[in-house]
């Protein structure tokens, strides 16, 4: 496997892990830039982007299903993915197979579960304004 400066690459679902392992192992890439997610209509893609210094970089992109958002994880071959892995989780709802530390990381707790704030079907509805004692228009009980 050889990269040019700036290439895309797109690998199928099941084989990223094995991927990234033979481009860190040829010595090719050395650093883990970000890992990016979005959704394209019905698929959502996910792309690593892995710099060198001296050979430039390198986009790998995998796509899933938005129906059956699973992906094999990348963070036990480099570890360094897994903050990016749980936002992906979080935002996307992306599903990471095999990740080191599956903890929501970007939405609190009581998020409701199946509802992403990155896809396009989201819709936020917003809360009351609560009036808070103290505050600029806010009223003392």
């Amino acid at each position: 496997m050889s990269a040019q400066t700036g290439s895309w690459v797109e690998i199928p679902v099941g084989e990223a892990p094995q991927w990234v392992a033979d481009f860190l192992a040829s010595g090719q890439m050395r650093v883990l830039s970000t890992i990016t997610g979005y959704q394209e209509g019905e698929r959502i893609g996910i792309v690593y982007h892995f710099v060198h210094r001296e050979t430039g970089g390198l986009n790998l992109r995998v796509f899933v299903p938005l129906a059956a958002p699973t992906l094999l994880s990348i963070s036990p071959v480099l570890p360094a993915a897994l903050l990016y892995e749980r936002e992906i989780q979080d935002l996307l709802g992306v599903t990471f197979e095999g990740i080191l530390d599956p903890r929501r990381l970007i939405l609190p707790e009581e998020f409701p579960e199946g509802v992403y704030p990155l896809r396009s079907d989201y819709h936020y509805h917003g809360t009351e304004e609560k009036e808070t004692p103290g505050q600029p228009g806010g009223k003392a009980e």
